[in-house]
Formats: C-alpha cells, structure tokens, sequence
C-alpha cells in the first residue's frame, strides 16, 4: 500500500478537527483532535506547516516531556520503540498501539528567523476492554454475623468501565453499582458468591468473584429425634452441623462424653454448606438405649441436640375402613414398627365434641413374630348410631409404651365420614390438643417414652371388656349364614 492511501485513511479526521498553518512570525501552539483507536490498530498523527520545505523547518516529537522522533538526528527514532516512525512529511506512525500509548503527542516544528515555532498537540485514546480485580485479592471476605463487609472491585479500560453487581447469580438492584458493595451480614443466608461485573463497550465484560463468609455460632439439628432399635440390632444417630468457622464434634450419652471404641463408630459427610455427623452403634446393648447429644463447637458458641436411642416401638398407624360395617360398630387396623415382639394395643377412643373422656381398651397381641413390623385388625362394638367418634392406638412392647398413633375421626351409620384430621395427644393432663401436628412421625409426644405415663383416661375393666367381646361374638353369629 503507497502513503497516499494511508493519509487519506489517518489524516482526514484529524485535519477535520484542527488545523495548523504557520505563516507568520512567532510561536503558535494548537490542540489538535483526540484519535479513539483500538489495541493493535495503526495511528498516523500529522504535524502540518507551510512551506516546510522551502523553510528548512527541524521537527521534533515529544512524548511525555522526551523526545521520541527527529527530523535531524534518525538516531533519536531509532532508539525510541521499533514501533514509531516519522515520514518525510513529518508525521508521526504509532504501529499496533497499547493501551500504554494513550496520551499526548506533541509535534513541535522549529523555523528560521524570522519565523517562530509551530506546536501541535495530539491525543491517542487506546481503546481496551474492561478488566475486573477483587480486592481483597484473594477473593474471600470473612465478618462475623452483624458485621459490615466491604467488598471493592478495581476496573480499567477505556471507555470507563460501568460496573455491575450480582449474588448467587441474581443481578442486585441499580443502587448497588460502583467499586464498592457494602453488606450488613445481619443474616448468614447473605453469604455467598457476590460477583462484579465491568463492562465498556470493547471486547466480553470482565468479571470479579468475592465470596463472603459470615462467620457464625453452629447450628445443630438431628435428623431424628428419636431412634427406635433393640439389642442386638445395629443403630444409627444422625446430627446435621452448618457451622462457620468448622466445628467440633462431641457426642455425649447422659451428659457424658462418649468415648471411642470400635463398637461406636464416628462418620462425617458433606452435605452442601452442612456436613452430617453420625454415630453407628454396630450392635445396640440394652445399656446402651437412653439420650444421646450430639455437640457442635466453634470459636463462636456451642450448640447441640438430644436424640433419643430408645427399644420402644415406633408410633403406630392407625387406618379405618372407608365406611362403617354396622351402625354400631367400625372396623380399623394399624401397622407398628417394632424390633421387639409387641405385648399389647391400647385403643382409645370417645364421642366427638362431647366432653366425657377417653375411653380404653386393652387388646392382647395374637402375634409372636419379633418384628420389625406388625399388624392388628380390630372391630369396635357398642357404638351408637349415626355419631361421630375419634381413636388413637398404642403399642406396647416389654421396654413399654409407644406414643400415640395420630386421632382419625369416623363416623357410624354415615356414607361420607369426615376427612381424617391429625392431633396431638398432651399425656400429662391426658387431652387430645387441636390443631395440625408441628412435628413428624415419631417426634410426636416423645415425652411418654422416657416417663412411659399412661393416658389419663378411663380404662375399661374387665367386666366391660368381656361385654364388648361377647357382643363382638353374638353379632358375628346374628349375621354368619346357616
């Protein structure tokens, strides 16, 4: 390619945006145009005076206050960067530009007398993408909860870069823009990966992870409250730890600490920001049954939960038929879990909205099987027509009483018995407390299994007891074919 095309290409905005001709004495100094161009592009810079020739004018360029280009002395160009050159008309040519190139240039054209100097000054603006630096450079900030952290990103680039933040993935509202993100880490559900984003124009935005860790006292959770084994069957105890800085774990057995032994074995799982804490007990020993605590330590506090290794059986299910056999009587079974033979059922049940008490019946087990599950159909007899009435059930083994099953309603006589609805059963005073269970399964009135209390209702004696099973055999016989 000839120089014409090149300064056609390079001189003509900048001869559009300032000119200079210097045709009178004295010195005369003019701000050219600023030329935006990107990394690696060529720059032509002009340096313009009449009669340049014919005036025998020296030029010089400077670049921050040092002489890089003289028209009479090439040993000057030839030390500067390979990459600047100045052409006979005096112009000066940047090669593949840098960001490090941008500033000003200044061409600076000495004349004889009576003519004075000519200077022009130039801008390169490199254009570069953004760039994005956490600071502190590590990436990771710690504060403990109710702290402020500070989060800084540090951005280059031309054009200026605009900055953007995000956590976990959702960008935050526009407030939170600029080089600094201030967090008040009143909840450890704010840590986690806060990302700064810049972005110009030029080139992909750049980003800057910084990941806040909100140091804070362990949270201890087991994931049951009560686990049912036997002796000679294997347990597992499992606690759930989110803590920050890491914990220490301890399991205690009635408040004391439990040694290790290769009969209780210790393991530790991740799960996500929580790791899972257990102890395996490979063959339960009657001693062994009782509380166990699991406690979680830090430079924080300490925090811990109680689980219970009991022989109990686990609370029964209780179903009913999908509607009454008879207008007196209802039919139910339930299922139990129990590593040791059940001993006996307990069935309660009274009148809906009445104010009488409960009503018990002890149902021997006709099982000897060890388990793990059992089952037990029942017919209730003796029941009044067309009334609504509720029942729970217990099972009882020989390390004692399971809790209570949840209370489902029925009805006799009735096409469409109520929804069954769930309760929970208060054994000191012995009363059923409305409303919906806040707690599952076997966590349910776990206070019995410790004081092994019975319900303080009134239990049918063993008069009554007969009634109902004679009544039970006289029906089957009134409604058995010849």
């Amino acid at each position: 390619m000839t120089i014409e095309p090149l300064l056609a290409r390079w001189l003509l905005p900048l001869l559009t945006a300032g000119y200079v001709a210097a045709t009178a004495t004295g010195t005369t100094t003019t701000t050219a145009a600023t030329v935006k161009a990107y990394e690696n592009d060529t720059v032509l810079l002009p340096c313009h005076v009449e009669d340049l020739d014919s005036l025998q004018t020296r030029v010089r360029w400077y670049r921050s206050n040092v002489m890089i280009a003289d028209s009479d002395d090439p040993s000057v160009q030839a030390a500067t960067s390979p990459r600047v050159k100045m052409w006979d008309n005096r112009s000066l040519e940047l090669l593949q530009v840098r960001p490090e190139d941008s500033g000003e240039y200044i061409c600076q054209a000495t004349r004889p007398e009576p003519w004075g100097h000519v200077t022009q000054v130039h801008e390169i603006q490199v254009m570069y993408p953004a760039s994005a630096k956490p600071i502190p450079e590590t990436g990771q900030i710690e504060v403990a909860l109710g702290e402020e952290a500070v989060m800084t990103c540090l951005s280059e680039g031309v054009p200026k870069p605009v900055l953007a933040w995000s956590f976990q993935g959702v960008e935050l509202p526009v407030l939170a823009s600029g080089q600094k993100l201030r967090i008040h880490a009143t909840n450890r559900s704010l840590a986690g990966l806060y990302t700064c984003e810049a972005s110009n124009g030029v080139g992909e935005p750049a980003k800057a992870n910084i990941e806040l860790k909100i140091k804070h006292k362990p949270e201890v959770s087991a994931l049951s409250r009560w686990v049912h084994s036997a002796p000679g069957v294997r347990a597992q105890l499992d606690c759930l730890v989110l803590a920050f800085p890491e914990a220490k774990i301890e399991w205690l057995y009635e408040g004391e600490k439990l040694a290790r032994s290769q009969r209780a074995l210790r393991y530790k799982q991740d799960r996500g920001e929580a790791q899972l804490h257990s102890l395996v007990i490979r063959t339960v020993q009657e001693h062994d049954l009782g509380q166990y605590t699991c406690r979680a330590t830090n430079e924080i506090a300490s925090a811990e939960a109680n689980i219970e290794l009991t022989a109990l059986a686990k609370m029964p299910v209780l179903k009913k038929e999908s509607r009454s056999s008879s207008s007196n009587s209802y039919n139910f079974i339930w299922e139990v879990d129990s590593n040791s033979p059940i001993v006996e059922y307990q069935f309660w049940f009274r009148q809906l909205d009445s104010r009488e008490e409960w009503h018990r019946l002890i149902i021997p087990s006709s099982e000897e099987a060890a388990g793990p599950l059992h089952a037990h159909s029942f017919n209730l007899t003796g029941l009044q027509p067309s009334m609504r009435y509720e029942a729970l059930v217990l099972a009882r083994n020989k390390f004692g009483l399971s809790s209570p099953s949840k209370i489902v309603r029925f009805s006799t006589g009735q096409d469409a018995p109520p929804e069954e609805e769930a309760y929970k059963t208060d054994y000191k005073s012995g009363y059923v407390v409305e409303g919906k269970l806040e707690d599952s399964g076997d966590q349910v009135t776990q206070d019995s299994h410790r004081s092994n209390a019975n319900l303080n209702g009134r239990p049918v004696d063993g008069h009554v007891l007969l009634s109902v099973l004679l009544c039970f055999t006289i029906c089957k016989l009134i409604h058995t074919p010849s």
